[in-house]
């Protein structure tokens, strides 16, 4: 692509120094040309592609919005957790509201839709107390998560409740350092 016009191209084309059966040229404007010696078989082409052999004008801008996906997922970095990509963010809000735990994100990361949380079937916080010495603490509820530590044996407060891989129920630690498996607990 150089400085030429589309017109310019064709008057190079039509030289017969130029030694081309065949081209198309891209004009400066980014209009496409297509220039042809083959008799009548031009004209075909050019009719076929609904072309003419009126000189190109520049094309106009087109009013072209530019399409905003939003995705449904647990976090933004997490892309394996994604339920799906939406055009309308209606139907995105309804997949989050499906799906516990999901957010909708726009196509820069940030949260465009949170389901407010139901109210928790079991009131938080509460105490319980862990009389085993091997409860692993992980990470996020359940056993998908990675292990911190284990919990020693002793009274916890869990300040929010999860379901989790591999629990019934989880339980997040006041601390901070992660949750724990419920099933696995006496409520003091």
């Amino acid at each position: 692509m150089g400085q030429c016009t589309a017109e310019g191209l064709g008057d190079w084309f039509a030289k017969s120094s130029t030694q081309a059966s065949s081209n198309y040229g891209i004009d400066k404007d980014g209009r496409v040309g297509m220039y042809a010696r083959m008799g009548d078989l031009a004209e075909k082409v050019t009719k076929t592609l609904g072309g003419s052999d009126k000189p190109l004008e520049p094309e106009k801008p087109e009013d072209k919005t530019t399409i905003r996906w939003f995705r449904v997922r647990k976090t933004w970095k997490d892309c394996k957790t994604q339920k799906g990509a939406y055009k309308i963010l209606d139907n995105a809000k309804k997949c989050a509201d499906q799906n516990s735990g999901y957010k909708v994100f726009d196509a820069d990361g940030k949260v465009v839709y949170e389901p407010r949380a139901a109210e928790p079937a079991v009131k938080v916080p509460f105490l319980v107390k862990v009389s085993i010495s091997d409860l692993n603490i992980r990470t996020g509820p359940g056993v998908n998560h990675s292990r911190v530590q284990f919990c020693p044996p002793g009274v916890y407060t869990i300040v929010a409740v999860s379901e989790g891989a591999g629990a019934s129920m989880c339980g997040k630690l006041k601390s901070g350092i992660g949750w724990l498996s419920l099933d696995f607990y006496r409520r003091v």
